[in-house]
């Protein structure tokens, strides 16, 4: 006859003659009980398997779910988020390689050899370099210790994982010079121009410029307000990249110009268009008043270069990298330029050292007795 479970435990037979050990967990953050039970063939073999439970919850505090996968502990984990495509993305890639597995049975070894195979494109169709990997990583890291917190695991095999070498190296970033940014701002105008001239003139990242909105500009007092960001599915957030990302920067006669040009182009379409456009007020739209998407202007950026003789062709963000390689190369200082673009000084200072154009005031020091 089955007794009521306690911390302590119990052993009993089903109707289906399966002898259970069962023990009970101290109640979930959601104030319901909690179970854990495991299947024998016998009753000494029960009892054992009661042993074991009993001893790891004495030493962990809670008893994993052995019939649980990692696919649920994703879907638990999202459960609790925001939806996010690049979450979506390397989740999925979790999804593809480690779904149906069961979290207490999850070792390092199965993380270790996941990792190695999406570095060799198992998952995503190509391969994966060192940044992507680390990302995987803490995303398969993150779900596990919400599999800990919640009390169905109680390890983070990931934690430990190896990240293995990629042979996929980083693409060098090209700043283009003086007169090929001009040529591509002769060729373009619109939306398209405008983005141009924020990023490859004003140093904003593309995810700044395509979140600009008009009441974020003062065009009057030839300055803009960078307040934003847009993700890939073009929702805007906060800027959250480093302390100073939020920031006000004075703009030129040029860019203040493109502006007011495309302001009234802008205006145009909107009288012309046959249905109404959304209530959003950003700046870079399209002929339907919808922002500009993160594939859009890369797609332009490509069209463009190889309009204008520009090989190889320069993404939206290696136009940033053109603004501040400008700037560097003016002779201004790592601090006026990481405030200016909303980034460390330490960055600027490690990645445009050679473009810094510095006089050293040392001397040789003299000779001390």
């Amino acid at each position: 006859m089955a007794r009521r479970p306690t911390q302590e435990g119990t052993v009993f037979q089903n109707k289906q003659g399966q002898w259970i050990a069962m023990i009970e967990l101290p109640r979930g953050p959601d104030g319901k009980r909690r179970r854990r039970l495991r299947r024998a063939r016998t009753k000494s073999e029960a009892k054992a398997k009661l042993d074991d439970l009993r001893d790891e919850l004495r030493k962990t505090g809670t008893v994993a779910d052995a019939n649980r996968t990692v696919a649920e502990a994703i879907e638990t984990f999202r459960s609790g988020r925001p939806p996010s495509p690049n979450d979506d993305w390397l989740l999925g890639l979790v999804l593809s390689g480690l779904g149906g597995r069961k979290t207490k049975r999850l070792s390092v070894a199965d993380c270790d050899a996941f990792l190695a195979a999406c570095a060799e494109g198992a998952f995503g169709n190509r391969p994966i370099g060192s940044t992507h990997l680390r990302r995987v990583k803490q995303r398969l890291t993150a779900v596990l210790r919400n599999e800990m917190r919640l009390g169905f695991v109680t390890q983070n095999v990931a934690e430990v994982a190896k990240l293995p070498a990629s042979d996929v190296e980083a693409k060098e970033q090209r700043a283009l010079s003086i007169d090929e940014l001009h040529r591509l701002l002769e060729v373009t105008d619109g939306a398209i121009g405008v983005l141009i001239d924020l990023c490859g003139r004003n140093g904003l990242r593309p995810a700044e410029a395509r979140a600009l909105r008009w009441q974020d500009l003062r065009l009057d007092s030839g300055v803009l307000e960078v307040s934003g960001q847009m993700d890939r599915v073009n929702n805007r957030s906060q800027v959250k990249r480093a302390t100073n990302a939020a920031r006000v920067i004075a703009i030129d006669l040029a860019t203040t110009d493109r502006l007011k040009q495309w302001h009234e182009d802008r205006l145009r379409l909107k009288t012309e268009s046959k249905s109404p456009w959304p209530e959003e007020d950003f700046v870079a739209v399209n002929a339907t008043g919808k922002p500009i998407g993160r594939e859009t202007y890369a797609i332009a950026m490509r069209t463009l270069c190889a309009e204008v003789g520009i090989k190889p062709h320069v993404t939206p963000y290696e136009l940033r990298h053109t603004a501040i390689s400008h700037q560097a190369e003016a002779g201004r200082s790592s601090w006026e330029i990481a405030d200016w673009a909303g980034t460390s000084e330490a960055m600027i200072s490690s990645r445009y050292r050679h473009r810094l154009h510095r006089v050293s005031n040392l001397r040789p020091a003299d000779h001390v007795q």
